[in-house]
């Protein structure tokens, strides 16, 4: 039988502080259901996020969008709930407007035919978080020509 021996070092080992890590607080608030087709809701989310909410709400309020009002009711709704919580602004960390269910109704045209109608509804699900990072730019990348890409001008074949 082998015995290992190991040696106790005098020294002791102390961590180095760091700074107490502040926890980011998060609150998601959602609205179903909403009889608002998602692309005309969408149209202003844009306009919202990464703002304060009280940003926002002066955004909406002065949007000549019938889609605003449902966006305004959601808002207000998360304003509240946060002073419920804690008294600090927070900001729309992130929007997502989804697509519900449709009504479908019929409308009589000419010659005895009939249409659908679809009156459709919308999901809005708002992030909210009381530090916010920049949102990233989708679509937004330079404008430079892949170089495998081959014009006309390039290739005979191609020209007419």
């Amino acid at each position: 039988m082998a015995v290992i021996a190991t040696k106790k070092s005098t020294q002791s080992i102390t961590k180095p502080k760091s700074k107490p890590v502040k926890q980011q607080q998060e609150m998601v608030i959602r609205s179903r259901f909403v009889r608002q087709p998602p692309d005309k809701i969408r149209l202003l989310c844009r306009l919202i996020k990464g703002k304060k909410i009280t940003d926002a709400l002066n955004i909406l309020q002065f949007a000549h969008k019938a889609a605003a009002k449902p966006l305004i009711l959601v808002i207000k709704e998360a304003k509240a709930r946060g002073k419920e919580n804690i008294e600090q602004e927070f900001f729309i960390k992130s929007l997502a407007i989804d697509e519900g269910p449709k009504l479908k109704r019929r409308r009589i045209i000419h010659r005895g035919r009939a249409t659908t109608i679809l009156k459709r509804m919308s999901h809005i699900t708002i992030v909210l978080s009381d530090n916010v990072n920049p949102p990233t730019t989708r679509g937004m990348q330079s404008k430079t020509r892949n170089p495998k890409q081959i014009t006309n001008k390039q290739n005979p074949k191609l020209r007419k």
